[in-house]
């Protein structure tokens, strides 16, 4: 054969074989991601949350277990006083605030 027919059919093979690649290589990478209900794309294996507290993990809706507790006390009883304590409302006393460049005198 002539080798402008060899180098014109490698030419052909070796574009083809690109094509079929990058083919393969997007229908691969279109099946790993997910679209959410609030219209968002996902990874494979990544979680959100919808915005009435659900948590999804690739399309599926996870469900958590939390362990039920006998003893629920009320949040305000391990407070002994309702009055907030007065050294938070203390102002510092005595601050010395620096001109800007003046530092270290």
């Amino acid at each position: 054969m002539n080798n402008k027919i060899k180098v014109a059919l490698a030419m052909i093979v070796g574009g083809a074989l690109v094509y079929l690649g990058r083919k393969i290589k997007n229908r691969k990478n279109d099946s790993e991601v997910f679209v959410g209900e609030d219209g968002n794309t996902y990874k494979k294996d990544e979680m959100y949350f919808t915005s009435d507290g659900k948590v999804y993990k690739n399309g599926k809706e996870l469900h958590f277990k939390t362990p039920e507790t006998d003893n629920v006390t009320d949040s305000k009883s391990n407070f002994k006083n309702e009055s907030i304590p007065k050294n938070y409302d203390a102002q510092p006393k005595n601050v010395e605030y620096h001109h800007k460049g003046v530092r270290h005198h």
